[in-house]
């Protein structure tokens, strides 16, 4: 007789099988006595009450019940409960998956990757798993079907954490780079007081070389912030000692530099990290023809309105492009068409540009 005619009768199954279909336990046995056939390759697999790991918290989430197949007392009443809740917050209109879109998260940790916190380091401040930042970022690590998938939304709990994460220098590691501008501007306004630049070099513990070098730089690390920071708390309302011949010539030369670069003092900003742009002078129609001239060789002079339009006028007799112009003054090519605009200068065509510039 084949197994499929066999009458079960383990456990007080009396009903004769059809095509094989024994008893869970019945079926077992019979497999491993070989009495099934060659076909059958693998035995089907057993459901063991409890399959999580043993340091997984039970009826903690649903997770216990519907992946790892728990089916101990604490999970069955805890998804049980969840369904009841579930359905009755349907019937009543008032059901919330407790998610959110995710795009708004996405582009705050892709703000913070650009101010340079990682999100690992992201995922540790705001108490997440490391797992479900990376996701947001980059999607479905785990492979299958659905890997590289970028989630549409998240849970609210996470979302709220993470968006409550904001970039603070505080929170960086010291090799962090960070924008320049607040350390520029801290140490252009203590140089507007009199302090030289290799006095404050000195006290940075920096030489006199590698300040210049640093003050042209984009970028800086967050050790060196936080040091200008604390030099600037210390010096800002201090004028250095000018007493001496050395020191007077230093002052002096400090006062001069500042003045011819129109660097602000201290007090002259709002918020010295976050202002976009620095007070202009107001425009009395005079030109100063020592901050032109310093402004077309690059080295960031703040203009006023008619200084800007020097030079551009200027640098366009040069036949300059309006982009060339814009970087060498500091300011957008937006600005530059407007002011060539109004001056009634006509733009270069740009085959002859490339000319000029291979020649």
């Amino acid at each position: 007789m084949s197994v499929g005619a066999k009458i079960c009768t383990h456990g007080g199954c009396d009903r004769k099988s059809v095509a094989r279909r024994l008893c869970h336990a019945h079926y077992q046995a019979a497999w491993k006595a070989g009495e099934l056939g060659q076909h059958v390759k693998l035995p089907p697999r057993e459901r063991a009450r409890t399959r999580c790991p043993e340091s997984h918290k039970h009826a903690s989430a649903s997770t216990c019940f519907i992946q790892h197949q728990c089916r101990c007392a604490l999970c069955v009443e805890a998804h049980n409960s969840r369904e009841r809740n579930r359905k009755r917050l349907k019937a009543y209109g008032r059901f919330d998956t407790g998610l959110v879109d995710a795009e708004p998260v996405r582009e705050h940790l892709l703000m913070l990757g650009e101010f340079g916190l990682g999100y690992k380091r992201v995922a540790a401040l705001a108490g997440v798993g490391v797992t479900a930042v990376r996701t947001v970022l980059w999607g479905r690590q785990d492979p299958g079907p659905r890997k590289g998938e970028i989630p549409k939304r998240m849970k609210r709990e996470n979302a709220e954490r993470i968006l409550a994460v904001k970039p603070d220098v505080s929170l960086l590691a010291a090799g962090a780079l960070i924008p320049s501008r607040g350390t520029h501007r801290r140490l252009q306004a203590l140089v507007a007081r009199g302090w030289s630049q290799s006095k404050l070099a000195a006290r940075l513990g920096m030489e006199r070389s590698n300040f210049g070098t640093m003050m042209q730089r984009s970028r800086v690390s967050v050790a060196l912030h936080r040091a200008v920071v604390d030099l600037f708390e210390q010096l800002w309302d201090q004028v250095p000692p000018h007493e001496e011949w050395r020191d007077g010539i230093a002052y002096s030369r400090a006062l001069h530099y500042a003045q011819t670069r129109r660097w602000l003092p201290p007090l002259a900003w709002d918020d010295i990290d976050n202002d976009v742009e620095p007070p202009v002078p107001d425009d009395d129609g005079g030109i100063d023809e020592t901050a032109v001239v310093l402004a077309m060789q690059g080295e960031g002079v703040r203009l006023t309105p008619a200084e800007r339009r020097e030079c551009v006028l200027r640098l366009h007799r040069e036949r300059w492009s309006d982009g060339r112009i814009a970087e060498a003054i500091g300011c957008t090519d937006k600005t530059v068409f407007r002011i060539r605009d109004e001056l009634g200068l006509a733009a270069f065509d740009q085959n002859d540009l490339r000319g000029r510039g291979a020649a």
